[in-house]
């Protein structure tokens, strides 16, 4: 299609909607990724959140941070825990408060599902030059900033935002010093995950 044969709202209705498609292929992908390591989305991103923190987290922090109601929580928590992939203990201050912690097995599951989910965007994206994708970087930032605006978010610099989400391999335990997951970890939690890929919970 001619670049500059179009009118402006023509643009933005095609941009829209290949966004939306590729939102949709992508979490697709991601969803189906994960089934192959036995895991939820949902049961991912409480793996993330802890690799994260590098610290115990109360479950009521888990909840807020992955936008999950307290039951549904539980099960997740219930599900990794039988999986070997994070541990439970009691606050020493306060009884009263649960707190979460991923264990090794954990973090190497979580940084294996990153390995993949980065090799197969590397492979993907081999055609565009190192210039090209530090463009789209940029592009997308800037969209990025546009819809923060709708929502009355004002920052200085979205690479803060983006920040929170971002967490570079390099920042893991290495490998080496945890076990490996076995075929048979992973049967376990699958079991016990629903096997539909579209499920967002635990």
């Amino acid at each position: 299609m001619d670049k500059v044969s179009i009118s402006r709202a023509e643009r933005l209705r095609r941009i829209s909607a290949t966004f939306a498609v590729l939102m949709w292929i992508a979490m697709r992908r991601f969803w189906q990724l994960l089934q192959l390591f036995g895991l939820t989305p949902a049961q991912f991103m409480v793996l993330f959140a802890l690799v994260r923190a590098r610290a115990p987290r109360a479950m009521n922090d888990l909840t807020d941070i992955t936008l999950q109601d307290a039951p549904t929580m539980t099960g997740i928590i219930d599900r990794l825990e039988k999986a070997g992939l994070v541990e439970r203990t009691r606050s020493t201050t306060d009884r009263r408060v649960v707190l979460v912690q991923a264990t090794p097995a954990g973090v190497a599951l979580f940084k294996q599902v990153s390995e993949k989910l980065l090799d197969d965007d590397l492979a993907g994206c081999s055609i565009l030059t190192d210039e090209e994708l530090a463009d789209t970087e940029a592009l997308f930032q800037e969209i990025f900033r546009i819809h923060l605006k709708h929502f009355h978010i004002d920052v200085e610099n979205v690479e803060d935002i983006i920040n929170l989400w971002d967490l570079p391999l390099h920042d893991l335990i290495p490998l080496e010093e945890v076990p490996p997951i076995t075929r048979e970890e992973h049967l376990s939690l699958q079991s016990s995950s629903t096997s539909r890929p579209d499920n967002l919970e635990g």
